[in-house]
């Protein structure tokens, strides 16, 4: 894969690590830059990425859908009939399957690190916040959504599903994020989402760890449909909610083209999810390979301008369309 190695070395990031796998096992693994600009040290295959939005995927939808195999939850039910603490909720009528597909009304976010802190007065204050439309509506990407998920599978008891991956503290080595005017201090090995590390370390929405070959590992589950039931896997992948956007998501996932996450080189069935710090997590089934890409694309700051990173990304999956 003689392209894509190339483009590992103009990634526009400090530090960038990409793996490509099929079914069978993995294609392509590389890690490169640097993981801490403060300091000059080099990234390794042993560093751990803040894996920010993806915990989403890799965290919170799939501790759901096992509880839903396991009926103790039902994605067509209320979140109210489900969670007592959601009973009296702005909420409380979106389904699961509208809080996972992004259409059960809530607002993208809020920053509820500003005026609360801790687990409880932060979860508290997403059951209070009030709907900007009616659930089963248009869809809008949500952290609130992802966040009341994951406090609802915390109460039942459900395990990290993919082995491995974790919430600080870490064993080892990270690779640094943002220096955070809030914190005051630079985000090394801690939650850079303010809100997941304002809930104490550990959110639904944002905030799981993983090294390349344990976010290589889980994707490897997603593509063989080996993380849930079959039939879970397949509503998974089907589009339950859109807008006028083009955004269009499954379970959790986002498809194509939603926000161009994949660019030109997008397959039919094509699917996946990204993280704000600069992570993507890609699949191809119709063409039997995925990709990870997971970077700090804000470190040392936060940078407005998107658009070199995503050119990048088109191009690497354009070029990994055409090596595999």
């Amino acid at each position: 894969m003689e392209r894509t190695a190339a483009l590992m070395e103009r990634a526009p990031v400090p530090a960038v690590g990409v793996s490509v796998f099929d079914r069978g096992g993995v294609l392509f693994q590389e890690v490169r830059g640097v993981a801490d600009l403060t300091t000059g040290r080099p990234a390794t295959a042993e560093d751990w990425w803040d894996l920010a939005s993806l915990t989403k995927v890799l965290v919170t939808l799939p501790q759901v859908l096992l509880l839903c195999d396991a009926g103790r939850l039902d994605l067509d039910r209320s979140l109210g009939e489900q969670w007592e603490r959601a009973a009296g909720a702005p909420v409380k009528d979106a389904t699961i399957r509208q809080l996972l597909a992004h259409n059960a009304g809530l607002r993208p976010t809020v920053e509820f690190f500003r005026f609360a802190r801790g687990r409880e007065a932060i979860v508290d204050a997403a059951l209070a916040t009030p709907l900007v439309s009616a659930p089963g509506g248009v869809a809008a990407y949500s952290d609130l959504g992802f966040l009341l998920l994951g406090e609802l599978v915390r109460e039942l008891g459900a395990p990290l599903p993919a082995p491995g991956l974790r919430f600080p503290p870490l064993p080892g080595p990270a690779v640094a994020t943002e220096e955070c005017r809030w914190r005051g201090r630079l985000i090394s090995g801690e939650i850079h989402d303010e809100n997941a590390w304002a809930m104490g370390g550990q959110a639904g929405h944002a905030g799981a760890f993983g090294t390349l070959d344990l976010v290589t590992a889980a994707g490897r589950g997603w593509l063989a449909d080996q993380v849930v039931s079959q039939a879970l896997h397949d509503q998974a992948k089907q589009c339950w909610a859109g807008n006028g956007l083009g955004e269009r998501f499954g379970l959790g996932w986002w498809l194509a083209p939603t926000r161009d996450v994949a660019g030109a080189s997008a397959g039919p069935g094509s699917f996946g999810a990204t993280g704000f710090v600069g992570n993507r997590l890609w699949f191809e089934p119709d063409r039997g390979y995925g990709v990870v890409v997971l970077s700090n694309r804000i470190h040392p700051v936060r940078d407005a301008d998107r658009a070199p990173f995503q050119a990048w990304t088109h191009e690497l999956f354009a070029a990994i369309a055409d090596e595999v």
